[in-house]
């Protein structure tokens, strides 16, 4: 089954794997940022696994989804990884979140205070 969402991203969802093309200037820098923080909390943090990104282009692993999201796990994740712990950062809805084995794992982390202070112009 193929779906699609869209707000910064148009993000395709196939079997296996997600595709997030960027819409915007946000959602270019959101696939740039998520490589970033990828590379650098891989190892120890509960983030979707990223497949290959180019020009703002992400590919990642599709996980199953979740209805809600504890607010313990949020707050691990912004103690994990510090750049995701800013005011405005929307780590608490479900959506950006998936599960795996019946562990959290974080879908959208490509934000952080600059992007999200574009979602406001």
């Amino acid at each position: 089954m193929v779906s699609f969402r869209y707000s910064t991203r148009l993000v395709l969802v196939l079997n296996n794997i997600v595709i997030k093309f960027p819409l915007s200037k946000r959602g270019y820098l959101q696939g740039i940022n998520e490589q970033r923080i990828w590379d650098k909390y891989k190892n120890i943090a509960p983030l979707a696994e990223l497949k290959w990104m180019w020009m703002g282009v992400v590919c990642q692993k599709r996980y199953a989804t979740v209805d809600t999201i504890p607010k313990y796990k949020v707050d691990n994740i912004k103690q994990t990884i510090p750049e995701l712990n800013f005011h405005n950062c929307d780590l608490h809805n479900f959506e950006n979140c998936g599960s795996e084995n019946d562990k959290y794992i974080l879908l959208d982390y490509g934000n952080n205070p600059y992007i999200a202070s574009l979602y406001k112009k």
